[in-house]
């Protein structure tokens, strides 16, 4: 008899040990399907990200770069969208840049405020403009009514080849906070102009600013001014002035 239950707590126990080995092998199974069920996920997160592979989760400077460049293009989608508002009337030399108009006659005291506020706000947003005075030279007067197709009066603005308006139309822009997006990608004013300060203009070198040369004179050199020839100075405006080749 004791011999008898001694084997069967022998074949009990083999048969345990059997079940044991099964579960086991059963679970490393399990684990084989699960680990190769991850990997084919993961080389197909790969291949939807577009990264490289093994790289699936992307760092937080990876994802901060990819959103800056969605803002970025997104504010550029938005400001083509605000600029298409406005009508196509491209000044020289104004594709990619601010042409505005002015005037530096207070003659007319509403005209020379009106410049100065639209002034006043190109330089609050520090974006480098082209500034076209006509009262300093009359080609630029000719330019803007060309332009406009009218005798208008100062100040006109333009931005990147459209016509934006006068003062009333900026200041608007301004207030309701698309001027700003517009002038985005407008390079910025680091310092004034290193060749004329910000006047625009330059007084002429070859007349000295009288817009007049002399054209021949007498033999005699202490002759009067009256028996001089005189003619008109081809470098410059009416007023002895040439417009400024870095910020004109």
């Amino acid at each position: 008899m004791a011999m008898k239950g001694m084997k069967e707590r022998l074949a009990k126990k083999i048969k345990l040990i059997t079940i044991v080995s099964t579960l086991k092998q059963g679970l490393a199974h399990h684990r084989s399907n699960v680990d190769r069920t991850i990997h084919h996920l993961k080389e197909e997160i790969v291949v939807e990200s577009g990264q490289n592979r093994g790289c699936v989760t992307p760092t937080l400077p990876e994802l901060e770069d990819v959103e800056g460049k969605e803002q970025e293009h997104d504010l550029q989608e938005e400001e083509k969208e605000i600029l298409l508002e406005f009508e196509e009337n491209c000044p020289p030399g104004g594709e990619e840049s601010i042409v505005f108009y002015t005037t530096g006659l207070r003659g007319v005291r509403k005209t020379f405020e009106a410049c100065r506020r639209v002034r006043f706000l190109l330089e609050n947003h520090k974006v480098m403009y082209k500034e076209r005075d006509v009262s300093m030279d009359a080609e630029f007067r000719g330019e803007m009514w060309r332009l406009l197709g009218a005798k208008v009066t100062s100040p006109r603005l333009f931005i990147k080849g459209r016509y934006i308006g006068g003062a009333d139309e900026v200041v608007a822009l301004n207030e309701n906070g698309k001027l700003k997006k517009l002038l985005e990608g407008i390079s910025l004013v680091d310092s004034p102009c290193e060749c004329c300060e910000n006047e625009r203009f330059l007084i002429c070198s070859s007349c000295n600013g009288s817009s007049r040369l002399i054209a021949g004179h007498h033999d005699d050199e202490e002759s009067s001014n009256d028996n001089k020839m005189w003619t008109r100075c081809r470098e410059c405006n009416e007023n002895g002035l040439v417009r400024c080749p870095l910020c004109s």
